[in-house]
């Protein structure tokens, strides 16, 4: 029997979810008693999809599959999806596509039921990612203004890390308000021998640190580098992988307690408000430069009913946009389709590239599909056009 394409999307995104999760769970397996169950509880939604005789049919097997391709695991289930390609497993480690491609397909696999994982897996394990973002900015959705939302979303995509005070300060000089987003203890994956920390040159979020080497865990910031042989000298210092990865950061103090402590948003909220964040406001810094040229921006108005509206007035021209960071391009398609968005024109970063580009133009034929340069280059051209009138 041929499966319908929302059919076998759906069963991708439960594969998906159920590796992401039976992944976590053999990474905790030593710290949390319930993560062994958790394992067995996935091979049994591993085998659902993939039916008789096709499949991981045991626990041991499905940690051994998730150390490769998720494609040879359930052939034609990922049959022409770029997330075929996912492997879950590095070692004991969950590998950096899990957080850079695998979160995007996550899917609540006991939706209205009792999910006893839920006490211990972190809510991008589980929840998808609009949930997580409604559930991080719930709080202060209530009673605040555009203005105020957009001041605070602005914060923590900006601020995702610092020492406690200093971020409580901040935070009331910028937005003004008391409620925040959860800040939380700097993970120990993320702190050099206890001591230590790097932010990402691009999103600002700590680093994993993993022996000499220290990485943004979204290996799309291409931030990659290795501990100078010289660091029991001091403070220590960093060498970049190679010449296509950013200027390496200076190492900040690790503090335990007190003022100074060294928190960060929550693994969730940095990969689906402060990741997608970087994007939208690199575009909308890049278009508010053109202010003296007559160009008008606002970034998430109406309480991020879409991400930038652009105009120039003087062309009598606008363009509402919606920023998509998504590693493959049949699911954004699938999510866009489900909850059509109130932008008609989608822009993903350059980093994804032309390919993508031209994938979801194909696949929505409705909306308009464009790099953030592209994006650019569109409004500079309108603001040409206003001056020659």
């Amino acid at each position: 029997m041929t499966l319908s394409s929302d059919v076998l999307q759906y069963h991708r995104r439960v594969l998906t979810s159920a590796a992401v999760r039976a992944g976590y769970a053999h990474t905790c397996r030593f710290e949390v008693p319930a993560a062994r169950r958790e394992i067995a509880r996935m091979t049994g939604v591993v085998m659902s999809v993939c039916g008789p005789g096709k499949g991981p049919n045991t626990p041991t097997m499905l940690v051994e599959a998730l150390h490769r391709p998720l494609g040879q695991m359930a052939p034609d289930v990922f049959a022409g999806s770029t997330m075929g390609s996912l492997t879950v497993l590095d070692g004991d480690e969950l590998s950096d596509d899990v957080y850079a491609e695998g979160c995007d397909d996550i899917v609540e696999l006991l939706s209205g039921g009792v999910d006893p994982a839920r006490r211990w897996l972190p809510t991008w394990a589980w929840m998808h990612g609009e949930l997580v973002e409604r559930e991080a900015f719930q709080q202060i959705n209530e009673g605040a203004s555009g203005e105020e939302y957009a001041a605070h979303r602005y914060f923590v995509v900006k601020q995702p890390a610092g020492g406690e005070r200093q971020l409580a300060e901040l935070f009331s000089q910028a937005v003004g308000m008391r409620k925040s987003v959860r800040y939380v203890p700097i993970p120990a994956d993320q702190v050099f021998r206890g001591k230590f920390w790097w932010p990402c040159p691009v999103c600002q979020w700590p680093m994993h640190v993993d022996r000499s080497e220290v990485r943004c865990r979204f290996p799309l910031h291409h931030a990659v580098y290795f501990v100078r042989a010289d660091a029991a000298k001091g403070r220590p210092r960093l060498q970049r992988r190679d010449g296509s990865v950013p200027r390496h950061p200076a190492a900040r103090p690790f503090y335990r307690e007190g003022p100074k402590r060294s928190l960060c948003v929550e693994t969730a909220v940095w990969r689906h408000i402060v990741i997608s964040g970087v994007s939208e406001i690199h575009l909308f810094e890049r278009l508010e430069a053109l202010g003296n040229k007559g160009v008008e921006v606002e970034l998430w108005p109406g309480k991020d009913r879409y991400d930038l509206l652009v105009r120039v007035p003087a062309a009598g021209w606008e363009m509402r946009i919606d920023v998509k960071d998504y590693g493959c391009a049949v699911s954004l398609a699938g999510q866009l389709r489900r909850k059509p968005p109130a932008a008609r024109t989608i822009v993903i970063p350059d980093y994804r590239g032309e390919a993508q580009r031209d994938e979801l133009a194909e696949l929505l034929p409705n909306l308009t599909v464009l790099l953030v340069s592209e994006v650019l280059k569109a409004v500079k051209a309108e603001v040409r056009k206003a001056g020659r009138r």
